[in-house]
């Protein structure tokens, strides 16, 4: 617990941690806007009766409609998620810059390596993401309604391991540099 709020600290203290870390969660934001509302502000943008300056007021508003969009708890959910994500980008960028200068001077990766390294390092959302379209696709969201929560439980689960991912990436950067 010691290495985690020692390294959230330290990238809350270089400007470029904290500026990936905002610019990451607002990142995430977006796109999570743009999969629950885009197709409707798409459509917004295909009224010819209304002028253009209103059609672009119409779709901004309706892709930025977050009462309309998510419930409190899907809201709590998509922030802290995407603020987490962000976290997790920022601690890999900081280990990389870290870390990755020892790695590339040891000969062990060449540029290559390292680009995997990095990839390597990523939250385990993004795996779960790549899942749930997959199991989309083959009809599996539609179990969703039988759960409890029709699959909001799923996102509190993901919630859970980005937290994991948080902690053992921040162990990750105050590891020592050694084999």
């Amino acid at each position: 617990m010691k290495a985690l709020v020692s390294n959230l600290t330290l990238i809350v203290a270089r400007k470029d941690s904290r500026l990936i870390i905002i610019v990451s969660t607002l990142v995430f934001l977006f796109l999570l806007l743009l999969v629950q509302n885009g197709s409707q502000a798409l459509q917004a943008l295909s009224f010819t009766v209304i002028p253009e300056l209103e059609r672009w007021k119409l779709a901004l508003s309706t892709l930025f409609d977050i009462s309309n969009t998510f419930t409190a708890g899907t809201l709590i959910l998509a922030v802290l998620g995407s603020f987490l994500g962000g976290i997790n980008i920022s601690l890999a960028y900081t280990y990389m810059r870290i870390r990755g200068e020892i790695i590339a001077k040891s000969g062990l990766y060449s540029g290559v390596g390292l680009f995997l390294a990095f990839i390597g390092i990523g939250c385990a959302a993004c795996g779960t993401a790549l899942l749930s379209v997959i199991l989309g696709f083959f009809g599996f969201s539609a179990m969703l309604n039988v759960l409890p929560y029709q699959g909001e439980e799923l996102g509190y689960i993901g919630i859970i391991f980005l937290c994991i991912a948080t902690y053992t990436l921040s162990q990750k950067v105050s590891a020592p540099a050694v084999c």
